[in-house]
């Protein structure tokens, strides 16, 4: 799972033509956490795959993918078209109503340490699944 969860971040981060530090920089740390070394972490920078078969993770997966994407979406300050699509592409294949999108821009941090209200946005999150 981690190779697929960071190569989606690096495309996300990718899609505005200018992959910035800050997008690098939680791109590691959430590698880091899921016990990747260096190596294969920059090897997801070359990797791309599809994002089919989302779907067979458990919903504490799904949350921590979507909860990502949209913290690395909004780590530059800005919200780009392309990445508001791919994004909802994401969470479409995660298995999740598309409004946990716009429900998730108003809550999630840019700031990627803060994680105080983490656990009651995970709770409204749930209620969005589909499958």
């Amino acid at each position: 799972m981690s190779n697929i969860h960071l190569n989606i971040l690096i495309q996300l981060a990718k899609i505005d033509g200018v992959v910035v530090q800050q997008e690098i920089d939680l791109i590691n740390k959430i590698g880091r956490a899921r016990g990747m070394t260096e190596e294969e972490i920059s090897e997801c920078f070359n990797e791309h795959f599809p994002l089919e078969r989302l779907k067979v993770y458990s919903d504490d997966e799904k949350f921590e993918y979507v909860y990502s994407i949209v913290q690395l979406m909004k780590i530059d300050g800005r919200l780009y078209d392309e990445e508001i699509k791919f994004c909802g592409k994401v969470i479409a294949e995660l298995g999740y109503h598309k409004d946990v999108l716009f429900e998730l821009i108003l809550k999630v941090y840019s700031d990627p340490h803060l994680n105080a209200d983490k656990d009651e946005i995970k709770k409204q999150v749930q209620s969005f699944l589909t499958v």
